[in-house]
């Protein structure tokens, strides 16, 4: 058997970098079309992306009393419909990650910013699901 806090703190350094990650892969992403509409869902997710890496450092910093450091990993895709599919896919993935750490909360803090960010993420991958349906 695992032992709860230890896996909650695993999962929120993968979600620290992933939205690090996420971030900047929106930065490039959204430089790779001129459709205003989809350079403002991006910008959007990207924005939320950067908000959810400060939150989830500073609930990483009030559990450790540190914070997480680590190396950024380049998202890479072949093209901008590509990386849409890429972005909706890791967006669904990370709203479930933060709905499972709900259920694991090793204190009331860590609620707020995942219950947030959760939100956001499904909010997320509709607005790129909406930039798909504009590509077809």
């Amino acid at each position: 058997m695992y032992n709860q806090p230890n896996r909650f703190l695993a999962m929120l350094k993968v979600a620290i970098e992933n939205e690090w990650n996420a971030n900047d892969f929106y930065k490039r992403l959204g430089e790779d079309t001129s459709n205003r509409m989809f350079k403002d869902y991006i910008k959007h997710a990207e924005d939320d992306e950067l908000e959810h890496y400060k939150m989830f450092q500073r609930l990483h910093y009030q559990l450790t009393g540190q914070y997480h450091r680590f190396k950024p990993e380049k998202v890479m895709y072949q093209s901008f419909e590509d990386g849409v599919k890429k972005a909706q896919k890791d967006e669904f993935e990370a709203a479930e990650m933060y709905r499972e750490m709900l259920f694991m909360l090793p204190n009331q803090m860590a609620y707020q910013p995942l219950f947030i960010a959760m939100t956001d993420e499904m909010e997320h991958a509709t607005r790129f699901g909406t930039i798909l349906g504009r590509l077809k």
